[in-house]
């Protein structure tokens, strides 16, 4: 008998690199949001300690995620996410309390011309929270993630060993060495702390409220500044854009920062200024190059499904307890704006020749010969993710196994190349990966799936082009940089193949017309009940 639950967030289950993989490689703004929900009380709290002005805090918290949305790359590579976001507040922090100082010595001066008057003095209390800070800081990368996870994000032992991928054992000899390395390193600044006193030190700031995300400009040049003095991104000298929405609020990064000071006010009274990432425009300038922006939904005289939790057949099933329950995420379906994620969506020539290749001379000259990247693919928590992968022909994929066991990959290609199959069947070990062939531009997706596990699933598409994408967990999609012109539409999910049916596989016509600001937001696109049966 089967049993079918209904689950509000199913993003709250994923780890953080499946979350900033998403984000990345599917522009997936809800994973993103997921992010800043788990890791918000962290930053803040390191921020609120290394700044003393409240406003100025806050700026510096909402700079941290603008770096994250930067630069995702950087956290998935580093040993955790929450360590290395650590770091970046600690940085912002640290380029925020420049230019407090700076602004505290000219309102001292004017003060003195008048009264020997000296600025507020911290307590005690916040000059050892301080130096703690700095001490983290300074720890090797894994003690300290292991020292973030379990007291400033107030994890479980058990909740830390899964996210940074450990043994509890490891957790634990890493978290000992830390705290006594830790206890050292204050020793020698003079600071002498009982276990639990060091313990509840370093916790106690991570509670506190954060502020919701409204960039500013003050904001944005403190994010710039952390990429100029020490994140290893180059900001150009335009304008950058990160083309991100959370709760409706897009971020930018301003331009390339000087060391005038930041536009900042102390006042509470006075609201903080909207970000506006660029001045307005002079004349009117018609842009050929436009972003492509909707969202796929599922049948509006249709019960949205629920998402069907695996219960028999299950090989191994005490490894899976600390991840149930198991899906099939074969269906995801937002429950209010009926949503579907992971539905392919691309352009293609208004032709009736499915064969025709897209016009090398209609892609935008940046992104016309790009380099061949290599996208991976999570084995974890009992998926893989993403489930469905979008790539440039050239592009190759590597299986990464995070897995408490070995899995293996069935890698089947619905089309062969000069008689050169890409097909394998590999087994991965823990903590292992494997990539395979370059990707050739595809009519049909290829599949992967585990043959032990076999509710993991997953599809990549690969095109000649660059115009596509899949959507997210609202069934948002975003093409940026098409070209103007008549186009055909196609959408396709595995649940059911192309939107219309089999007429569907050429894409719906759809005219993308030169605009002022280079946008074109089009109508929901709707699966009728005739393209997706009742269960």
């Amino acid at each position: 008998m089967s049993v079918r639950v209904r689950l509000p967030n199913p993003l709250a289950a994923l780890d953080d690199r499946v979350l900033l993989s998403r984000f990345a490689e599917q522009h997936d703004q809800p994973a993103f949001e997921q992010l800043v929900k788990r890791h918000g009380r962290l930053v803040f709290g390191v921020c609120r300690r290394v700044v003393r002005d409240a406003h100025l805090a806050e700026d510096a918290f909402q700079a941290v995620f603008l770096v994250l949305a930067r630069n995702p790359r950087g956290a998935t590579e580093a040993t955790s996410v929450g360590g290395w976001l650590f770091g970046v507040a600690r940085r912002v922090g640290l380029a925020a309390r420049r230019h407090e100082q700076r602004r505290e010595k000219r309102e001292l001066k004017a003060r003195q011309q008048g009264a020997d008057a000296l600025p507020s003095p911290t307590t005690d209390f916040d000059d050892l929270l301080r130096v703690l800070d700095e001490e983290l800081g300074a720890l090797p990368d894994e003690v300290r993630a292991a020292l973030v996870a379990c007291f400033l994000e107030e994890r479980t032992h058990d909740e830390a060993a899964r996210e940074l991928g450990w043994s509890l054992s490891t957790l634990r000899r890493r978290v000992d060495r830390g705290k006594e390395l830790l206890r050292s390193r204050l020793a020698r600044r003079g600071v002498t702390l009982a276990l639990g006193l060091l313990t509840g030190a370093i916790a106690s700031p991570a509670r506190a409220a954060v502020p919701a995300l409204a960039p500013s400009p003050a904001s944005a040049a403190l994010a710039a500044e952390a990429f100029k003095r020490g994140i290893g991104a180059k900001l150009s000298a335009a304008v950058t854009v990160i083309a991100l929405a959370v709760g409706g609020i897009a971020f930018g990064l301003a331009n390339e920062p000087t060391d005038a000071p930041l536009p900042i006010t102390a006042s509470a009274a006075q609201p903080k200024p909207v970000f506006d990432v660029a001045p307005a425009p002079r004349a009117i300038v018609v842009k050929p190059w436009v972003t492509v922006s909707g969202r796929v939904v599922f049948p509006k005289d249709q019960a949205i499904p629920d998402v069907k939790v695996i219960t028999t057949g299950i090989k191994d099933a005490e490894v899976w307890k600390p991840f149930a329950p198991l899906m099939s995420e074969d269906v995801l379906v937002h429950a209010e704006n009926r949503g579907i994620a992971n539905a392919m969506v691309w352009l293609r020539p208004d032709s009736d020749d499915k064969k025709d290749d897209f016009p090398a001379e209609s892609i935008h000259p940046d992104l016309a010969n790009p380099k061949p990247q290599e996208h991976p693919v999570l084995a974890v928590r009992g998926q893989f993710l993403p489930r469905v992968l979008a790539a440039r022909a050239g592009d190759r994929v590597t299986f990464d196994n995070r897995l408490p066991v070995p899995t293996n990959v069935l890698y089947t290609a619905f089309q062969l190349d000069n008689g050169e199959g890409r097909e394998f069947n590999v087994l991965v070990g823990k903590g292992m990966s494997h990539t395979a062939k370059p990707l050739p531009a595809m009519r049909s997706p290829d599949t992967y799936t585990s043959s032990i596990y076999p509710w993991m699933k997953g599809y990549v598409w690969a095109f000649d082009h660059p115009y596509f994408a899949v959507t997210d967990a609202n069934g948002k999609f975003s093409i940026a940089n098409a070209p103007a012109g008549k186009w055909r539409l196609v959408v396709w999910h595995e649940a059911v193949g192309y939107l219309g049916g089999a007429p569907g596989k050429l894409g719906a016509k759809v005219t993308i017309p030169e605009s002022r600001d280079g946008k074109l937001e089009l109508d929901p696109l709707p699966f009728k009940s005739d393209d997706w049966p009742a269960p």
